[in-house]
């Protein structure tokens, strides 16, 4: 603001001035309007003793009445307040105005009590959801640098009527002698009179023109309102901002207490003093001059805090909160009127600030667009506070009003407790609310500028429990082209993905998609406006057949029975291995066929931005063109792509344009070609040859090959450690594995490799018992163990990986290692572990230090502590390899070790498994589509094809077998 504008607003009480030369009439009919709202309310306060009279009620039916009126009320203002987000609220505001006016009419003439409590609840629900509505509205009529201001004097107005109200309501009953009814006759007529004039003359703001207004935005932007949300996407909006969590948590407690200490003192009065009803109105009225010069004083001074720094304004209105809380006690122990009135009055100065302080906080913190459903949310916590009341009115009927009022302060002072530590999250949360949106008008603006962007990211935060994942994250992606996300494991890509999916919540920032703000939706939304995310090895349902998986996969054009049936055909035209396994469950597919499948579901979603998370992951370079074909093709029909990608071979060949992410930062953002500059990056995740390989731009292109110096051991004819003979198993009717023979010495390397479906996995499974062979037998250690358990197997040494890292999602890295190493600990026996005996410590402390030991040898220092469902597909494969260690087999089959982690990883990866061989002594049957590394480790390789063996021998002469190259490397192809 310039100094004319801070000057004009200085003089903050005269209205045109505080508004800053704004149009002032919004600011004066709200104004108006809780005013005559307050005269209702403090009527009935007033005029209480005299009810409970008339109706024979006691102080616990006094308070049951108001506790039960009052959640009436609060519960119809959050449905209300939705549709008010949704369409005008002004008119909204016209008629709860109408009604409580209505109602507060109906509540003179109640004849009974059931009958008063339908008109207190109707009344009520006016007033109850015009709060909200006047909250939502200011803020959008008038811009932040005056919010504090705006919403005292606005306040000023409960002080007004809280003065005219008890004063008239005194005078009318106590001096004048009239019936407790007349004053809810004639204070109806004004709220009519207001009705009429905001009905003609109140027009609707633009929700959050001042926040964009407040980052930058031009003038067309700032007057562009977001697109209304669904219920559920505005409640997780709301929600997910950590300020108006805590402030909710503290309602219960303000909400039991203010509400109890309005309802008590006129009855502190009555009982405790013996003041009539005209003397309490005299004293109740005069609360409200020093709520007015509370609000003089103290609206400036909150206003410069929050300009300067909200959490410091947010902290002062704590301090304020404790400083009543002192004073209510001070005056419920007074012993004597003259002493317990000022108390009083000195209270509601310090209380004007209060509230109007919180509202104008809230008022930054709380999304434009679900402002009112936000200030009426709060509502519904507090009811869980209206519990105490009655039984704070016990206590007052037990041993007196004064023990009943003091009863209520520690329930005041955990509310003020509370509302403090909000001040740790409200400058993070209002900079959420003003990137999400710089996001929307950057959106806009480009899309004007005839550069559309169908995703902008801004200061995103991502974090599982208290790990936080994602740091600040920005990117974009232009409509219409494919960008990779590349980076080490676990950088946050995966997490990214995740996010703009809607499978976590961001703790911060904005995601905005073709122009709305998504940060709040769920998957359900996202995916109905077009967002499509392939996981990583996850895509498919494996009990369902391929058929059931691609008919769900048409959930979304269930209406367009054609478009489904033409993409189907597509699909299985572009991988005729599904149409042949059309039947089977996806579950039996070979990893390369499930992402077949998956990218499948996805071209017939028809997304218009599909993300992929490790497209090429553990699949052979032939499948992985097939992939990369249907991705072209998705992406010539229109679709914006994102992928997630540990190749850059891939990723060059793909993407025009690449995002690196490490730590979970954005490191780099640029053409992909330009990553050859960045010598940094290339070390980081990419292979030393990666230059060479973009040059070439081919995608499929082999990686550069590992520097291994440990040599290949000599040929061993000694026993083999493990031998198959003529292992052979089917699944319906389909033979996955033919007469195989295998046989590896100890301390040697079998390499296996083939092209998925080769039946390398099966072999696997029917090695490790898994599976039961149709015939064959499987030798280990000099015993057959063809009908053994897994467990039984894995007793006599029988060390297993899985391509998919099966751990222990719920447990932390540590607690995995350390379960890895159960066939290791020296003591086991539960009773003594039970007392803590000296040998189950000792036990402890060893597995401690193997666990220690072996995070170091694998670089997990970073995740040691961290769940292991929170990790990316590759640190998760890391995890699962120092497992494999720890087990310290005899025999150790890998099943994909380099699948999934970054390239830097996979170079050191040779020389680990070498020397885990060497210092061992095991046998390793390793499965790898890396060719560098598979033959640089192998002492023999072994090429499957269609379940059967089709090249036997050295790396060299096995990879340069006719049949391999055909069908594993691509006709054509050489290694």
């Amino acid at each position: 603001m310039t100094d004319v504008e801070k000057a004009r607003i200085s003089d903050w009480w005269h209205p045109t001035r505080l508004v800053g030369g704004l149009p002032a009439l919004p600011l004066l009919l709200l104004f108006a309007l809780n005013a005559v709202d307050e005269l209702d309310r403090q009527a009935f306060n007033t005029v209480l003793p005299e009810i409970r009279d008339d109706f024979g009620l006691s102080l616990t039916g006094i308070t049951t009445l108001v506790a039960l009126v009052v959640p009436a009320s609060i519960l119809l203002a959050v449905p209300i307040a939705h549709f008010a987000d949704r369409g005008r609220r002004t008119r909204f505001v016209v008629v709860m105005a109408a009604m409580w006016g209505v109602f507060s009419f109906l509540t003179g003439l109640a004849p009974v009590l059931l009958l008063l409590g339908a008109a207190r609840v109707g009344s009520g629900i006016g007033r109850t959801v015009n709060e909200p509505l006047y909250n939502s509205l200011l803020p959008d009529y008038y811009p932040l640098q005056v919010r504090a201001k705006v919403f005292a004097f606005h306040r000023g107005a409960n002080s007004v009527g809280q003065f005219g109200g008890p004063l008239l309501t005194g005078l009318l009953v106590g001096v004048l002698g009239l019936s407790w009814r007349v004053p809810f006759f004639l204070f109806a007529v004004p709220t009519f009179v207001l009705v009429a004039l905001v009905l003609k003359r109140l027009d609707e703001p633009v929700r959050g023109a001042h926040e964009r207004r407040a980052m930058g935005a031009d003038e067309v932007t700032a007057n562009t309102e977001e697109k209304p949300p669904s219920f559920s996407e505005a409640w997780r909006t709301v929600m997910a901002v950590r300020s108006l969590r805590r402030f909710y948590l503290s309602l219960p407690f303000f909400f039991a207490s203010l509400l109890g200490l309005q309802t008590f003192l006129t009855l502190f009065y009555d009982e405790a003093f013996g003041l009539k009803a005209d003397a309490r109105g005299l004293v109740l009225a005069f609360d409200e001059p020093f709520s007015l010069l509370g609000l003089v004083i103290g609206a400036p001074l909150l206003q410069r805090a929050l300009n300067e720094r909200p959490a410091l304004g947010m902290r002062l209105i704590a301090a304020a909160a404790i400083a009543i809380a002192v004073l209510i006690g001070a005056q419920a122990l007074s012993p004597v009127l003259w002493l317990a009135i000022p108390f009083g009055y000195v209270r509601a100065a310090f209380g004007a600030i209060l509230i109007p302080g919180v509202y104008a906080v809230l008022s930054l913190v709380i999304p434009p667009k679900a402002r009112t459903l936000g200030f009426a949310a709060g509502g519904v916590f507090g009811l869980l506070g209206a519990g105490l009341l009655p039984i704070v009115g016990a206590i007052g009927d037990e041993w007196g009003i004064r023990v009943g009022i003091l009863m209520l302060l520690p329930v005041y002072l955990t509310g003020a407790a509370i509302l403090f530590s909000c001040a740790s999250f409200i400058d993070g949360d209002i900079a959420k609310v003003r990137s999400a949106s710089m996001a929307q008008a950057e959106a806009r603006r480009a899309r004007e500028a005839g550069d559309p962007k169908i995703l902008i990211v801004r200061d995103l935060d991502v974090a599982y429990g208290q790990t936080q994942v994602l740091f600040g994250v920005n990117m974009h992606v232009d409509e219409g082209e494919i960008v990779a996300l590349l980076g080490t494991n676990g950088a946050g890509k995966s997490t990214l993905l995740n996010a703009i999916s809607g499978l976590v919540e961001p703790r911060a920032g904005a995601i905005v998609y073709d122009g709305d703000d998504i940060t709040m939706s769920d998957a359900n939304t996202t995916v109905a406006a077009g967002i499509v995310m392939v996981p990583g090895g996850k895509g498919v349902f494996p009990t369902l057949t391929v058929e059931e998986n691609l008919e769900l996969a048409g959930w979304l054009f269930r209406k367009d029975p054609d478009h489904v049936a033409r993409a189907t055909a597509e699909v299985l035209e572009r991988f005729p291995v599904l149409q042949r396994r059309w039947k089977q469950k996806a579950g039996n597919l070979s990893g390369g066929e499930q992402q077949m499948l998956t990218l499948g579901q996805a071209f017939i979603a028809q997304p218009r931005l599909l993300m992929i998370d490790e497209l090429s992951l553990g699949l052979a370079p032939v499948i992985v063109e097939q992939l990369l074909d249907i991705v072209r093709a998705i992406h010539a029909e229109g679709t914006t792509v994102v992928i997630v990608e540990q190749s850059v071979q891939v990723a060059m060949g793909l993407a025009q344009r690449a995002v690196f992410m490490e730590k979970g930062e954005v490191r780099f953002d640029g053409p992909t070609a330009d990553l050859l500059e960045r010598p940094e990056i290339l070390r980081a995740v990419f292979l030393q040859g990666a230059g060479s390989a973009a040059a070439a731009a081919v995608p499929a292109k082999a990686k550069a090959k590992p520097k291994v110096t440990t040599s290949r051991r000599p040929t061993d004819d000694g026993e083999p450690v493990l031998a198959t003979s003529s292992l052979a198993v089917s699944f319906g009717g389909i033979r996955a594995v033919r007469d195989v023979d295998l046989a590896v010495q100890p301390g040697r390397i079998l390499g296996l490799i083939g092209p998925n479906g080769a039946g390398k996995t099966t072999m696997f499974d029917l090695i490790s018992g898994f599976l039961v062979p149709d015939h064959g037998h499987v030798v280990l250690g000099g015993r057959d163990v063809t009908e053994a358990t897994p467990e039984a197997r894995a007793r006599l040494g029988l060390g297993r990986s899985f391509q998919d890292a099966r751990l222990f999602p719920s447990m932390t890295v540590r607690e995995t290692i350390g379960v890895a190493l159960e066939r290791h600990v020296p003591t086991r026996d539960p009773l003594a572990a039970a007392l803590m005996s000296p040998a189950t410590k000792r036990s402890e402390e060893v597995v401690a230090a193997e666990v220690d030991r072996l995070i170091e040898l694998m670089h997990l220092g970073a995740f040691a502590d961290k769940f292991v469902g929170e990790l990316s597909t590759g640190s998760r494969r890391v995890v699962d390899l120092a497992c494999s260690v720890a087990h310290d087999p005899k025999v150790l089959m890998l099943d994909e070790p380099s699948s999934g982690i970054a390239q830097r990883e996979t170079e050191a990866l040779g020389p680990l498994l070498l020397d885990l061989r060497d210092k061992t002594g095991a046998a390793l049957v390793v499965i790898e589509h890396d060719m560098p590394l598979i033959t640089s480790i192998s002492d023999e390789l072994v090429a499957l094809e269609v379940g059967e063996v089709i090249a036997r021998g050295t790396p060299d002469e096995v990879v340069r077998h006719p049949r391999v190259v055909e069908s594993y490397l691509g006709a054509g192809r050489t290694s």
